[in-house]
Order: C-alpha cells, then structure tokens, then sequence
C-alpha cells in the first residue's frame, strides 16, 4: 500500500485540528523558544498561530519560527500535550505545507545519490577496502539480529568500522544493512518531503525485514526514535528494536579489555533516545564498565539531558550556538578530561568547539573500541580542526589515490568541513 505515512500525518493533522486546546504547554516545554524570536510571544498565542495555519495554510513569522526552529530531540513527543497529541509531528506538517506550497526551498543531501557527501567523505578517511565493506550487505538470507547504522554516520566512517568490529567480538547471529542506499527518511522529514520520506522509509523497513530478523539494532539515534514514535504508527513493523549501545550493554561482558582509559569523563548522551525512554542509560552501563574510567554527571542528565542544538543549525544557527555552548560549558564545569557523546551528529557539533575548552571530545564507540585496543584515529575531527582543504588533501592524499570520486568532487565536498 502506497502513502502510509502520508495518510498516516493526514489523519494526525485531522486529530490535531479537532483535539488541540491551544494551551501551550508544548511552547512551554521547548527548550528552543527562548532562543528565538518567539521568546517575547505567549506560548498559548504562538499555538493558536499554528493551528490557524495548519487549517488555511497561510504563513507568518510566528509559524515558521515555531516550525522550522525545532532541534528533533523529541523532548515534546511523550508526556506532554495533556490531549495525548505528538507536537513534533505539528512541526513535520509545518515544514511539510511550507515545501508542498512552495513557501520555502527546503533542501536535503540525499545519501542515495551516488556522489553524496556522505560518500565522499568517508573515502578521503579510509582505505577502499574498509570503504567498500561499509557499504557491502551481509550474505546471509536469515539472522537473528539486523544491524543499521543509518546514513550520516558516514561521514565519520571510523565509527561504523569500530561498531562492526565489536559486533564482530560479540558474536552474535547478525547481518549488516548498510546506510545510504538505504535511509528511515528522516533528512526527508525534517526539510518537509513526506511523500519521499514515504516511499524511502518502506524501502527500509522492507529490505531489513527480508532477514526475518527477531531484532534490528540501530546506530542512529534518530533512526530508532523515527522508527519507534512515528513509523510504528503508519507502517507495520515485524521486528524489535533496540539502540547500539544497549545492545553493546546487555553484552558487554562477553568483551575482553586490554587497555585502562584512566580518565575522568562526563557523558552527553543521546537527548532524543533519554527523552523518549528508548535508551536512558545503555552508554552509561557502558562507561561504567570500561576499565579505569570515572563517570562525572553534568546536573542534566539522564530523563533531565539537554540536547546539543544541531537540529536547528540549518534555519537558526544563532540559536543552535546557544544551546551548545551552554552544554559544553556544562560539562566543563564536571571538571572531566573527556566529554563524551554517543550521537555522530553531537560529535560534529561539539569537536568543532573543543578547543576552547580543557577537555576532549569523544565519541563512546571509540573509547570502547580503545578499551579493547582495536581503536581506530578519528579523522573527521582531525580534519574538522585542521579547517584547511589543502591541509586536509595532504594528510588523506593516500587515501584520495584509492578513492573513485574525482578531484575536483573530493575539493568541493571538503569544503563542506571547514565551513
């Protein structure tokens, strides 16, 4: 059946109109709002804005800051609305009727497409024969467990690698669908292409259902948050889910550690994965175990986490600056040698600051795979710091030799970085 989550969002909007009180404790609880010109608005009076234009579908201000400023971290998804409403998926609409209506150009990198950043990128920081392993399907028809690392981690590849070694010392029945050819839909979602983010999501759903798998275990936390808040309830699934480092936790003593990290560390997990409930504390279970490592919590943490702000970069970065530097000043004040973070996509946004502050940034797979003295050197923030192509074109020249893409794509797609 085609458009299920196009009927599915169809029929939320419906119950929104019909359910909504406008009473704004969903304005309330976002923790963007402060940051951005709606600050000096009513939550009850930017509500009544959105509804009005979830029903005439005429544009202001107001709307599109409500719409277009949202972070995703899901902090609104569960608990909040008193009429049982997701106010996440209000956000999608907006976004979803300013692009079907030609209100905006909402663009999004398709990861698809077979000179994706994604792509790029990861060939200029391994060598072809990792590379081509992170995009080759396991051979097995059948497996117990399906592993999906979703499409952005690409672009710190190492990561993946560290993930499918551990995976590998595990031991578990396990296939392995590689990213990007395959996608939950989200980059689609979050500029407004449902109809596209449709159609993908499927294509997923379907191609990791094809190994009759008991469970699918997700890299991204996002991937798990839209499969678990918003796909279960416009597709049927037929498998359980569950996050990489819960797996990882549930498991972890079947790992042999070889090395003691002996450091400090405060965590910044997942906020979308804690604020949800799908994973409060398998990084954590995590961190406790590895040999010579002391957890310091930030005060928020845990069901009280705050998110990174990297969902609202593309629209509001002055808002997004806001909300990182006021977690990383966070997490200074831990006083911790390592800030750790369990999310690529924090990773990018937080390696990008670190050096105005006395400690590391890394991300949890690496400090496992470190313990384990399988560590691999994380090149997207060595050359996220370097913020020089030439630089950057030096130090991966070997690495450019072995890759596909031609020069000049490679120049263009590193300029990205240093941006």
């Amino acid at each position: 059946m085609k458009d299920l989550l196009v009927n599915y969002m169809n029929n939320q909007r419906k119950n929104i109109l019909k359910k909504c009180t406008q009473c704004g404790l969903c304005i309330k609880k976002c923790p963007i709002i402060k940051n951005t010109k709606l600050k000096n608005i009513t939550p009850q009076n930017i509500q009544k804005e959105v509804i009005k234009f979830l029903k005439e579908g005429i544009p202001n201000e107001t709307v599109y800051n409500r719409g277009f400023s949202c972070m995703e971290c899901f902090g609104c998804v569960d608990a909040c609305c008193p009429q049982g409403l997701d106010p996440m998926l209000i956000n999608d609409m907006i976004k979803w009727d300013y692009r079907r209506n030609n209100l905006i150009e909402s663009k999004y990198t398709d990861p698809k497409d077979k000179n994706s950043l994604h792509r790029i990128i990861s060939s200029t920081q391994i060598n072809k024969e990792d590379y081509d392993k992170l995009l080759t399907f396991s051979p097995s028809s059948k497996a117990d467990y399906v592993f999906f690392p979703g499409c952005n981690v690409y672009f710190q590849p190492e990561k993946l690698l560290n993930a499918l070694d551990i995976l590998d010392l595990i031991g578990k029945d396990l296939a392995f669908v590689p990213g990007l050819d395959f996608c939950c839909g989200e980059s689609h979602i979050g500029a407004g292409a449902i109809k596209e983010a449709d159609s993908i999501s499927r294509k997923l759903i379907d191609k990791l259902s094809s190994y009759t798998p008991k469970t699918v275990i997700f890299w991204c936390p996002t991937c798990l948050c839209r499969f678990e808040k918003t796909l279960t309830f416009a597709v049927d699934i037929p498998f359980k889910m569950i996050s990489f480092p819960e797996f990882v936790a549930e498991n972890i003593d079947s790992l042999s550690f070889k090395k003691e990290i002996n450091k400090t560390v405060t965590l910044h997990e997942a906020c979308k994965s804690a604020f949800t409930g799908l994973d409060l504390n398998g990084a954590r279970n995590i961190l406790k175990k590895l040999p010579g490592v002391s957890l310091v919590e930030m005060p928020r943490h845990g069901k009280n986490t705050s998110c990174c702000g990297s969902g609202a970069v593309t629209f509001f970065k002055e808002s997004f600056d806001t909300v990182r530097k006021e977690r990383m000043n966070e997490a200074a004040e831990t006083k911790a040698e390592l800030l750790v973070d369990v999310c690529h996509y924090c990773h990018e946004v937080f390696i990008d600051r670190e050096q105005k502050y006395n400690y590391s940034v890394v991300n949890y797979v690496s400090l496992i795979a470190e313990a384990l003295g399988i560590e691999r050197e994380d090149k997207f923030k060595k050359y996220k710091q370097m913020n020089d192509v030439d630089k950057i074109l030096d130090d991966a020249k070997d690495y450019i030799e072995q890759s596909t893409f031609s020069n000049d794509n490679i120049i263009e797609a590193l300029k990205t970085i240093v941006e």
